[in-house]
């Protein structure tokens, strides 16, 4: 069964046109049920993404349903972007899913006949951008709603812990965590707010955005819980930023602060677990970066892992643990290299 998972990216408007709602005029009318009595009606619904990879007209064919009923698709071009990424999602278990507004004009015709015309728009990000590229903190924690961005600083002096996170198109999201921490000063102290991507520092707030979170921070921190959020990795391997995009103390509102009453409140499954980054190719005319790999599979029973052409040979029997990731100064894997082989082979 798959678990829905809102994409990231989604910035609270629609900007993507779907194509082909002409074909699905009944499906799109029974959304409105009695409200489309005027001549112009919208309403802002969640759909998901399903590729169908067996579309005879299109194998990158990505539909789009509200609920069990279709109301379109993603544009041939576009649907080519977004099908890697949605098909390596749903193999994992995740079933993605926007915000859309749905357009609709009814009228009578010239013979007396009801006309309906309808459009459909989607809140979706690029590609490279609907997936964080880490997973959750995995102590127990609890993320702040989406809000205004903040601008990390001190990022130059971390550039080897931001250097996994450094991608070829030149961002990604990210989970960070937030940290309280007492910065010593020449003749004082002043407290700020420590960012964090897996536990490792990659930069700190300035005193006053630092004023911005610390009460949520330590409420949340009375709770026994990390404060986590968002942020977008921008730049390359000699200027990186880190920008989170976080609700301030003063913007979360009361629901959100009973939520977090419990000392473990129950995740949901975003925040459980997020799909594995996916690596898109980049174009060829893309300026050169620090190189990524791709995610290694966990291992089948039987077999055994090796390694790529220029990798060190690992010890007999090893097996990447959890997390594992190559050294980036390692050549990069072939596109069809096997990693898990049976014993007799390789």
């Amino acid at each position: 069964m798959s678990i829905p998972f809102d994409l990231w990216g989604q910035r609270g408007w629609a900007g993507m046109d779907v194509a082909g709602e002409s074909h699905y005029v009944k499906e799109i009318r029974s959304l409105f049920g009695a409200d489309l009595k005027k001549d112009d009606a919208e309403l802002t619904i969640t759909v998901r993404l399903v590729p169908d990879p067996k579309n005879r007209f299109d194998r990158n064919a990505v539909g789009v349903w509200a609920g069990s009923r279709q109301v379109g698709h993603l544009p041939r071009d576009e649907a080519a972007r977004y099908a890697p990424v949605l098909t390596s999602m749903i193999a994992q278990g995740w079933e993605p899913q926007v915000s859309a507004r749905v357009w609709a004009s009814q009228w009578t015709g010239y013979d007396g006949s009801t006309e309906l015309s309808a459009s459909v728009r989607l809140d979706l990000a690029e590609p490279h951008m609907l997936v964080p590229a880490n997973t959750p903190p995995k102590t127990p924690h609890r993320m702040l709603p989406v809000g205004g961005a903040i601008q990390v600083t001190g990022e130059e002096h971390h550039l080897d812990a931001l250097s996994p996170w450094l991608r070829p198109e030149g961002q990604c999201w990210v989970h960070v965590t937030l940290h309280e921490v007492t910065e010593q000063l020449a003749r004082s102290s002043r407290t700020v707010v420590e960012v964090r991507i897996d536990d490792a520092r990659v930069g700190q707030l300035t005193p006053k955005m630092s004023g911005e979170v610390l009460p949520a921070i330590r409420h949340l921190a009375d709770d026994g819980l990390t404060t986590g959020t968002r942020a977008i990795v921008k730049g390359n391997r000699i200027k990186a930023e880190v920008v989170l995009y976080v609700a301030r103390a003063h913007e979360l509102p009361d629901s959100w602060l009973t939520g977090s009453s419990t000392s473990t409140p129950p995740a949901t499954p975003a925040e459980r677990m997020a799909p594995q980054p996916v690596v898109i190719p980049a174009a060829a005319s893309a300026p050169a970066v620090r190189q990524t790999h791709g995610p290694i599979p966990p291992p089948p029973q039987g077999i055994r892992f090796t390694v790529p052409p220029g990798w060190p040979q690992p010890p007999a029997g090893w097996y990447p643990p959890p997390g594992w990731r190559p050294d980036p100064t390692w050549p990069l894997e072939p596109d069809d290299w096997q990693w898990w082989v049976p014993f007799w082979d390789r």
